[in-house]
């Protein structure tokens, strides 16, 4: 909205140079300060932002000191156009970025590429890199959609004042031996979906990196290794932490502030709760946890029996988000329990049933209703398909949350019939709760939504 404003602006601009008739009239947009010139032109599209050198030789070469260059899937996408040959287009991207490069001029500190999957062109690509590092670039990001994947240029080390980074299916070669890591970056993002025979090498590379980059806040890692790779992080300010994927296990190592952790992996050596307990008690001020469904695979095929309660308890876990649970298990409630009891400040709860594969209820569930959540005030439950064991907990968080303000629950599409819904939400309003101004909203999704809202006064 803002870029199509500006441009529009521009537009008028352009038109008004044109005119003869308005000839006289003050060219307010050539004397706007030097810093307000570029945020106009930073909330464009690059190729619009070219646009603006036809306004008057003021501006003929501002767009050329921009300090963003972003190369991404939508230039990449207007090259396409009449153009059928993928020589033609090749030639063409070259061309572009080649132009773009070279007519620069100045810093730049945010640099995006994107490197379509026919570009085969290695040297170009360093020959960009190194011109951009030459340039104190901060914010890095490539993209590359080739295969193999391309590996990062060294001069990509030199970069001393890089703050962000993010590689999307590159690989790393081996550090340079002078290079002493990155002083000022705090958020590192790496992606590689790809399953090779140097994991080994790239995890190592990658352990070294992030150790060498000691103002690191937010890393984020979505990978496919072998079931027998560790990953060994030390990060002793890291207070994100995003991973996805495989591999044998993970250890955190002097990183003890994570506030915010996101696992979507498949970590063999979670099977056994000892790893498990071990790993979660190193996590002291984690406050938003969020755990997927590669989580509960894990432990699929295994004896998982969690503890009652982690060694270290999650103290200041205030947000608990669990994604494609399957709530019929002994091992998912084991840990949804033990969760609990660790986490005596949890004040938001999100949980989504697992819907991929049947479920039976041959084996109920039981669940110890001793416990007290002191702090829980909103839950969200989606998937929900009237099985015993969600009954159970459903039951169970209303028993245990004299604090609760609202719990949301959200039917499965397949649950069954009106009468199946009904016999369920009438079942529900006989619980016992221990908050008494707790709101229950029931919502079923169907061809036309139906939500049901019970005040507190109606579950009495």
């Amino acid at each position: 909205m803002v870029s199509s404003h500006i441009i529009a602006i521009i537009d008028s601009m352009s038109a008004f140079r044109i005119s003869r008739k308005r000839k006289a009239t003050a060219d307010r947009i050539s004397n706007l300060p030097e810093n307000v010139t570029q945020q106009i032109l930073e909330c464009l599209p690059l190729q619009e932002a070219a646009r603006t050198s036809v306004l008057s030789s003021h501006w003929k070469h501002k767009w050329a000191a921009t300090q963003q260059l972003v190369l991404d899937k939508q230039l990449f996408s207007s090259i396409l156009k009449n153009k059928m040959e993928t020589t033609d287009i090749s030639l063409a991207y070259s061309k572009t970025v080649n132009d773009i490069i070279l007519s620069h001029v100045g810093p730049i500190w945010k640099f995006v590429l994107y490197l379509p999957s026919w570009f085969p062109k290695e040297s170009e690509f360093s020959q960009w890199i190194q011109y951009v590092c030459a340039n104190g670039v901060k914010e890095f990001t490539v993209e590359d959609a080739c295969r193999p994947e391309k590996y990062l240029p060294n001069s990509l080390f030199s970069c001393k004042d890089l703050t962000h980074l993010t590689l999307i299916n590159c690989k790393f070669l081996p550090l340079p031996p002078k290079f002493q890591g990155f002083p000022c970056l705090i958020s590192l993002r790496w992606e590689t979906p790809s399953f090779t025979s140097d994991n080994c090498k790239q995890i190592s590379v990658l352990e070294t990196l992030i150790s060498k980059c000691p103002q690191l806040r937010s890393l984020c890692l979505s990978f496919s290794m072998r079931e027998k790779e560790n990953l060994r992080i030390c990060a002793p300010k890291l207070q994100e932490l995003f991973m996805e994927g495989s591999l044998s296990h993970i250890f955190l190592e002097g990183t003890t502030v994570i506030k915010k952790l996101a696992l979507d992996l498949f970590c063999t050596k979670f099977q056994h709760s000892k790893h498990m307990s071990d790993f979660f008690s190193t996590l002291p001020k984690v406050e938003e946890l969020i755990l997927k469904c590669l989580i509960w695979g894990a432990m699929k095929w295994s004896e998982f029996r969690s503890p009652r309660k982690f060694q270290k308890g999650l103290d200041r876990l205030q947000s608990l988000k669990l994604v494609a649970i399957p709530l019929h298990c002994h091992f998912s409630i084991s840990l949804l329990l033990c969760l609990f009891m660790s986490s005596p400040p949890l004040e938001r709860l999100y949980i989504e049933a697992s819907q991929h594969e049947k479920v039976s209820d041959e084996q109920p569930i039981q669940i110890d209703n001793t416990c007290i959540l002191p702090c829980l005030r909103n839950i969200q439950l989606v998937g929900i398909s009237g099985l015993h064991c969600q009954v159970q907990l459903i039951k169970f968080l209303l028993a245990c949350s004299p604090a609760l303000e609202e719990m949301s629950i959200e039917l499965n599409v397949g649950m069954g019939g009106a009468q199946e819904k009904f016999h369920f939400v009438t079942e529900l309003l006989r619980y016992r709760r221990a908050s008494p101004t707790a709101e229950v909203i029931i919502k079923t999704k169907t061809l036309s939504s139906v939500s049901y809202i019970f005040h507190p006064i109606w579950l009495e």
